[in-house]
């Protein structure tokens, strides 16, 4: 049996990355890439959908934007000659949050309908930027506010900060576009790290400059993955082999892989690029360390189906329109669901001018739309953007889905999340198991989430395997941000070191010894 070098795990954007950056750095290395489904990209999916006339246009229904701060995707975007566009934001954004009715905002934040409700988003965004530049997503364990916040959902932070329904409304739709869930399911903590991840809050939700909606790919994102495998070479990715087991004994110098139709490979080291909720349903022998089991073991994946609406012109352009909605999702127009599915929709039209709105239907509302047909869905959003953008939108020339939740081997989109109690846990997720090293935008340090963090993670893989492999390849500075940068350890907290600072300390001390002195002057009362 051939024993390779390396087997990554997984030809997403991440895996497919770490494969590239090994060859980059030695073309000797024996490397192989096993991706479960039938196809390179992971959570990146671009297809030709019928935009009328028999003309096909691509369009992403995975992952598809980029942003000028993410360093790590636009220095791969230029390597692999691939350019960008700017998403489109001018005229008039719609909301519909606190009420049914549809009013017009063109700053940052919705209008909200009245002057408290705005002051008192305005004052809690700025609360949750401040604790969110004091939780580093390298080891959030590090944030002073660790101890106070771990049980914290965003949802049940909000009720202590936010009494204005339209406020509330506003983070959570953000929540379930970004994460595909709801606030009430997301821990504080985790949502504090992503967003430090990616340099601020409002940057994970804007389409401004720097922030995460700034840019398209033109021609799409799957490119990338596409590009990569070619570079590769594509008879070093095997497709359709789903990784079940991961055996390696700690006495012997190599792993070996079992796939779902029986086949075995073996490697001296192993890249996992898989998203948590994947890895946690593979069998380890030996078992996975308990932190790293703990984490991948309580960071569920989203519920998203994405949607693409076609049109034969971009109307709401022509009517002033960015093409940008955000929505609680309006009453139910069906039965068996609790609201509409609009939660938030963007301006799709290609680079090449065909125009179209994409959209998301997440979270609760997602898993409640599920129930239904796609032409019960198809019926709602048109009428949702009836009602938002005109009458116009009602007629389009097609309408895409992509449910996510029905991909066996990702589960969900765009992204896991933790759940409150266990973020203590979270620096063990990237950390190597024996000869097993882990990749995934979730292991990020820098966007989180989002392709860029796919990239960073993949690169970070292959130089912690290098270092193991070819140790004379790498030097010092290349192990920066690594499991071997000897400035980083992640130790996991006691509940003392998670939360306490030195003055609350010295009160708990003060108020402990006052109790013992009020006691023994009773004792020596009586």
């Amino acid at each position: 049996m051939a024993v390779y070098d390396v087997v990554v795990v997984g030809a997403g954007v991440a895996g497919l990355t770490a494969a590239h950056k090994l060859k980059s750095f030695d073309p000797d290395v024996s490397l192989l890439v096993l991706e479960a489904s039938g196809r390179v990209g992971g959570r990146t999916l671009t297809e030709e959908v019928d935009v009328g006339d028999g003309r096909k246009e691509k369009f992403d229904l995975g992952g598809q934007w980029v942003g000028s701060t993410q360093r790590h995707v636009l220095d791969l975007l230029h390597h692999l000659g691939l350019e960008t566009y700017p998403q489109y934001m001018a005229g008039l954004k719609v909301m519909q949050l606190g009420d049914d009715k549809h009013r017009t905002y063109t700053g940052d934040i919705p209008s909200l309908g009245s002057v408290w409700a705005l002051i008192q988003l305005q004052l809690f965004i700025w609360k949750v930027e401040r604790l969110a530049a004091q939780t580093p997503a390298l080891d959030p364990c590090s944030s002073p506010h660790t101890h106070e916040l771990e049980g914290d959902t965003v949802e049940s932070y909000m009720k202590r900060h936010l009494t204005c329904p339209a406020a509330a409304q506003t983070i959570d739709v953000a929540c379930k576009a970004a994460f595909g869930t709801d606030a009430s399911r997301i821990s504080l903590w985790f949502f504090l790290a992503y967003a430090n991840a990616a340099g601020g809050v409002m940057k994970v939700f804007e389409t401004k400059k720097d922030a995460a909606q700034e840019a398209r790919v033109k021609g799409g994102t799957q490119q990338i993955s596409e590009l990569l495998a070619k570079k590769i070479g594509s008879g070093n990715i095997y497709v359709n082999h789903p990784v079940t087991e991961v055996l390696q004994g700690e006495a012997e110098e190599t792993v070996v892989l079992v796939t779902g139709n029986g086949e075995r490979f073996t490697a001296k080291r192993v890249i996992l690029a898989a998203p948590p909720n994947m890895v946690i349903k593979m069998k380890f022998q030996p078992l996975l360390p308990p932190y790293k089991k703990l984490v991948c073991e309580n960071m569920p994946m989203g519920h998203l189906t994405k949607f693409i609406v076609s049109y034969k012109k971009a109307f709401w352009r022509e009517k002033g329109y960015s093409g940008e909605i955000v929505s609680h999702g309006g009453p139910p127009t069906v039965p068996g669901v609790s609201c509409g599915p609009l939660s938030a929709c963007f301006d799709a039209t290609t680079d090449s001018g065909t125009p179209a709105i994409v959209g998301f239907i997440a979270g609760r509302q997602g898993i409640e739309w599920h129930t239904k047909t796609k032409g019960e869905r198809e019926a709602a959003v048109v009428r949702g953007l009836m009602e938002a953008l005109g009458e116009e939108a009602g007629h389009h020339l097609s309408y895409t889905e992509k449910v996510w939740s029905e991909e066996p081997y990702v589960g969900g989109c765009p992204v896991v999340f933790g759940v409150p109690g266990v973020m203590h846990a979270f620096p063990y997720l990237r950390l190597p198991f024996l000869r097993v090293h882990f990749a995934g935008t979730e292991t990020a340090t820098e966007w989180m989430g989002f392709i860029s963090g796919a990239v960073q993670s993949g690169e970070r893989a292959a130089k912690e395997v290098l270092h193991c492999l070819r140790p004379d390849l790498v030097t010092e500075s290349d192990l920066r941000g690594t499991c071997y940068d000897p400035k980083w350890t992640p130790v996991a907290p006691t509940r003392k070191e998670a939360g306490s600072s030195p003055l609350l300390t010295l009160f708990r001390l003060f108020c402990i010894a006052l109790a013992v002195a009020v006691i023994a002057y009773l004792i020596a009362k009586a």
